[in-house]
């Protein structure tokens, strides 16, 4: 089902490369692609494959939300057909169309390094997610058109890579040049200062992805933090706009709105998620959900990852899956959770007096964004807890989950770096039926890579930790 609307509502056209040929070639026709359009079009599949093909089996899997049985995939279930095309569409609509713009923009006089620039941070952010879905990725031979076969780098590689592609950006950016501006950078409209701010951001972000298995990692996210010119404000935000307009819509409003009618009845409230809303007199339970038709005002019975749905059950509020509510690729409450993370752990100094105020700021922030009221908002900071050198790790990780509700991808990664396997943040039994005999820690290979690539590794299984995963 979700194929169907994927096909037709969201599938844009998308620019191939094809070795030199006569064959075909329409003389009136142009033969060379504006950079500026292939970012736009990459820019768009990313979102859509992070908004809707890559949410529905990543929320369910890592138990952000509860299928209720429904949409023929719970909890404990991985169905492969279900993610097996983001694979090649991060490959083909998104890699290696930024991997043409940026040959083009190279060898193009004079060489407009401002769009390199941007199209070298959106393939760093594409790489490095990629491989924390997955682990190890092909990435040093990966999206070029010349290689059959690409190798799998190692995960550490991948991202140490994906580092070096933000540095290499961020050196090349000029702020009195333009790039790629509007209508074809959906996300800054060509504003190279936030271009800049989200590149040093999203170096943060691997960088804390990799420094539980390379501590090392830890100074270098303590120059970024000295060094500023980080996300700073929520006018800096990475989004992607959607409008309530036909074809325009969040693909997550349009699948309710032609299979359901426009009611929300597949996506319901999570208990681990819910049970951890409730221990800390969370007020954001009923902006992340609206109770069952037949509940009560105000009564949210939430979902084990195997049960069953009933006209109780509380789902996942429709607020969230509004046809207008952008993609948020990047938040200033994730910016600023990652301070107080960093100078938590002394990668940063200020001590935990210092930290306590980001991590307060950032759970500000993140509450207002969602839409609760500044007093609920400002009573339920002040009553956050002090950082301490023995609460910290626990206190943190659960405003950071928190804070990622509606980023399935990102909540996954947040919750295996919260904890040795076994002790994440918030705590996740396997469940019943399960596949494997933990939790699942990674997406599997498509078979079609599989089978073509002699280089695909083997002998995974969905529980097998990824190298960052300790």
């Amino acid at each position: 089902m979700k194929k169907l609307i994927l096909a037709a509502l969201l599938a844009l056209s998308t620019t191939a490369c094809f070795k030199d040929s006569d064959i075909n070639v329409d003389p009136n026709r142009s033969t060379s692609v504006d950079p500026a359009l292939l970012f736009s079009g990459a820019s768009t599949q990313f979102s859509l494959l992070r908004v809707a093909e890559l949410t529905w089996p990543v929320a369910l899997m890592n138990q952000m939300w509860a299928s209720g049985g429904r949409w023929g995939l719970s909890q404990s279930q991985y169905d492969q057909t279900r993610i097996r095309s983001a694979w090649g569409r991060t490959y083909t609509d998104v890699l290696k169309n930024l991997n043409v713009a940026v040959e083009i923009a190279q060898n193009t006089q004079p060489v407009n390094k401002n769009a390199v620039a941007q199209c070298k941070i959106l393939m760093a952010f594409a790489y490095a997610q990629t491989s924390l879905l997955w682990g190890d990725i092909p990435f040093t031979e990966a999206a070029t058109g010349k290689v059959d076969f690409p190798k799998f780098d190692k995960q550490q590689d991948v991202l140490n890579g994906t580092i070096a592609l933000l540095d290499e950006a961020i050196g090349m950016i000029d702020l009195n040049a333009k790039g790629i501006i509007a209508p074809n950078d959906l996300y800054y409209g060509g504003d190279m200062a936030k271009w800049r701010k989200l590149a040093n951001s999203l170096k943060m972000r691997i960088l804390f992805s990799m420094v539980d298995s390379d501590p090392s990692k830890g100074a270098v996210i303590g120059q970024l933090i000295s060094g500023g010119n980080m996300i700073s404000s929520s006018a800096d935000a990475m989004l992607y706009k959607y409008y309530n307009q036909p074809g325009r819509q969040n693909p997550r409003f349009s699948f309710t709105a032609i299979f359901r009618g426009g009611v929300q009845s597949d996506w319901y409230c999570s208990k681990p998620v819910y049970d951890l809303l409730v221990s800390l007199k969370d007020p954001r339970i009923p902006y992340f959900y609206q109770p069952g038709t037949d509940a009560a005002a105000n009564e949210f019975i939430a979902l084990g990852p195997v049960e069953v749905y009933t006209t109780k059950s509380a789902l996942v509020n429709m607020n969230l899956l509004k046809a207008d509510l952008p993609e948020v690729s990047f938040s200033y409450s994730e910016q600023l959770l990652f301070e107080a993370e960093a100078i938590a752990r002394g990668f940063a100094p200020g001590g935990f007096e210092a930290a306590t105020t980001k991590m307060r700021a950032g759970v500000r922030e993140s509450m207002l964004a969602l839409g609760v009221t500044a007093a609920q908002t400002d009573a339920y900071v002040a009553g956050l807890p002090t950082l301490t050198a023995t609460n910290y790790k626990t206190v943190l990780a659960q405003q950071q989950y928190l804070d990622l509700f509606m980023r399935p991808i990102e909540g996954w990664v947040q919750h295996r770096r919260s904890g040795a396997i076994g002790q994440e943040i918030p705590a996740m039994t396997t469940p019943t039926g399960a596949p494997v005999a933990g939790l699942i820690r990674r997406l599997l290979y498509r078979s079609e890579e599989v089978n073509s690539n002699p280089n695909t590794p083997s002998g995974l299984t969905l529980d097998t930790p990824q190298w960052f995963d300790k």
